[in-house]
């Protein structure tokens, strides 16, 4: 039995170099789909076009060999045939934005299914229900597949399969809001080999092969190489709600959303002009890194989230800019800023008013106290109001100091831990306290309410008989240890507002410390281990430690 290389037939040459320039195609493309950004959509390409590509190959090897090879060469293609449709599902699950692919069950149901069926692919020499094999001479002398009730019922399977797949691709079509005919005419092209298949069962003109590689070959190969920008435009899309628009790598305009033309009517006609000259707010809001834009809409102030992805795909790139309408939420925002702002003035004109009254309650008292003979019950009445006149006075500082820095920080910097712990221990009244600072680095924070912070730990460590206080980096945050006295197992009561230990004038610096941790999204805790005095850590900020000890010490 002759094989197709010794046969000089023109047909026998179509079948041969279809297959295989379509295996050879899939088999080179994957190193471009390797290029692709999102790693599952890259996954899932990859396994297509390799699935694919060796399916392909494998029928141009059934073609070619002489028996008794062919058979064999043809179930292992229907193995990589079966193979490619679960490769598909996954692909089109991940470029959907669905998690099926990640699903374990479904994964587990797929694996079982695809195992069940290669074992009656593989077993067919002896039970012969998925295929047999007759000889034919029309169109060319091969060996003709007569397949079963089993290839019936396996292709049935995998063409729902495939057609759920082919749904989740029009259903993103749809909702991207982009000019999608072309992956819509891409995606057809899964479908016309079915025509090959249906001709071939009809006539013997053509052979009953599955023609399925070549639909799957033109579909990947047209997305990688033909309308690739238009592919990771969708994919990066998300649905129409959202305003999106899409610049190639010289930064200019190449697709865009209905919803993003309703924001900025200056993008319709403006495909292929540069960002800045279309929308140079936009553009100068992006090189700044800003992320939200104030736009006038229909003479409507409206604010826009803005954010931005690079896409990559072989010598194509491109950056996807994603536009999302925070306007109620950024008016109220502003309007609670606002709200702080006037409750932090109110604050501060309280403040103001408490601090003449005290000063003036003091002056008296400091009279009253002159005036009054040493060891008499009125000369130690007045002492004792003064010493409550000077606590108030100072709780006084500390709530303006809560007024002004209590609100939710809105946006941390790095600074230097070393720089902003020497800076708090200058601005604290720290008595004859020694400072050793052990390990340095960088730490996200707002300088201010850091500095509020370490300042009130610093002042209670002092009131706490402290004599050296030792501040310390660590990888999620930081701590501050003095030596003064130790708290002993009840360590509730030092963060805790309205408790006055370890005493009355120390009560209030660790609650305040908290809530400067709290506006940062810190926790803060007594370390129930250290006592040789009180050690406060706080954690869960986003430090860089250094990789060298660090010691400092300011006596």
């Amino acid at each position: 039995m002759s094989s197709v290389l010794l046969q000089i037939k023109p047909v026998a040459v179509a079948y041969v170099g279809a297959f295989g320039i379509t295996g050879l195609a899939c088999l080179l493309a994957i190193t471009r789909a390797r290029d692709v950004d999102a790693r599952d959509v890259r996954h899932g390409l990859v396994g297509l076009l390799g699935t694919t590509s060796v399916w392909a190959l494998l029928k141009v090897v059934y073609f070619v060999v002489p028996d008794p090879f062919r058979g064999p060469a043809y179930t292992v293609g229907l193995v990589f045939g079966f193979a490619t449709v679960w490769a598909w599902l996954y692909f089109c699950s991940a470029y959907t934005g669905r998690s099926y692919h990640r699903d374990r069950t479904l994964r587990l149901l797929g694996a079982g299914v695809f195992a069940g069926v290669v074992a009656v692919k593989l077993t067919n020499p002896y039970h012969g229900l998925y295929f047999e094999t007759t000889v034919r001479t029309t169109p060319f002398n091969y060996l003709a597949i007569e397949h079963g009730i089993f290839h019936w019922t396996v292709t049935g399977l995998s063409y729902i399969l495939a057609g759920i797949g082919i749904f989740m691709l029009f259903e993103l079509y749809h909702n991207s809001g982009y000019n999608t005919r072309p992956l819509g005419l891409l995606t057809l092209l899964l479908a016309l080999p079915v025509s090959l298949d249906i001709a071939a069962f009809l006539s013997e003109r053509f052979i009953e092969v599955i023609y399925a590689p070549l639909g799957v070959a033109a579909f990947v190969l047209g997305t990688l190489f033909v309308y690739e920008r238009r592919f990771l435009a969708v994919q990066s899309a998300g649905d129409d709600d959202d305003a999106v628009i899409f610049l190639d790598e010289n930064g200019h305009i190449r697709d865009y959303t209905p919803a993003a033309r309703d924001f900025f009517p200056e993008l319709v006609d403006a495909t292929g002009e540069p960002l800045e000259s279309v929308l140079p707010r936009v553009a100068e809001m992006i090189d700044r890194e800003e992320q939200t834009l104030e736009y006038e809409i229909d003479g409507e102030t409206r604010y826009l989230l803005t954010s931005t992805s690079s896409v990559t795909l072989g010598d194509s790139q491109g950056e996807v800019l994603l536009f999302s309408d925070i306007t109620t939420a950024e008016q109220r925002r502003r309007e609670l800023k606002r709200h702080n702002e006037q409750l932090e003035g109110f604050a501060s004109a309280l403040a103001h008013e408490l601090r003449n009254m005290l000063q003036i309650i003091e002056w008296r008292l400091g009279i009253a106290k002159d005036r009054t003979g040493d060891g008499t019950v009125e000369h130690e009445s007045v002492e004792k109001a003064l010493e409550a006149n000077q606590r108030l006075t100072a709780r006084v500082d500390d709530f303006t100091t809560l007024a002004k820095y209590g609100q939710t920080v809105e946006r941390l910097e790095s600074v230097e831990f070393e720089t902003a712990v020497q800076d708090a221990w200058w601005n604290a009244e720290t008595g004859e306290m020694d400072l050793v600072i052990e390990r340095g680095g960088t730490i996200d924070c707002d300088p201010g309410r850091l500095r509020e912070l370490l300042v009130n730990v610093f002042v209670f460590n002092r009131l706490n008989g402290a004599e050296t206080v030792t501040v310390e980096l660590l990888d999620t945050g930081f701590a501050v240890a003095g030596d003064g006295e130790a708290p002993g197992e009840d360590v509730d009561g030092y963060l805790a507002f309205g408790e006055s230990v370890p005493t009355a004038e120390a009560g209030m610096k660790l609650p305040n410390a908290k809530t400067f941790a709290r506006v940062h999204g810190w926790e803060i805790d007594i370390d129930t281990e250290y006592q040789r005095g009180v050690r406060v850590l706080v954690s869960d900020a986003r430090t860089d430690v250094t990789d060298q000890a660090l010691e400092v010490r300011t006596d």
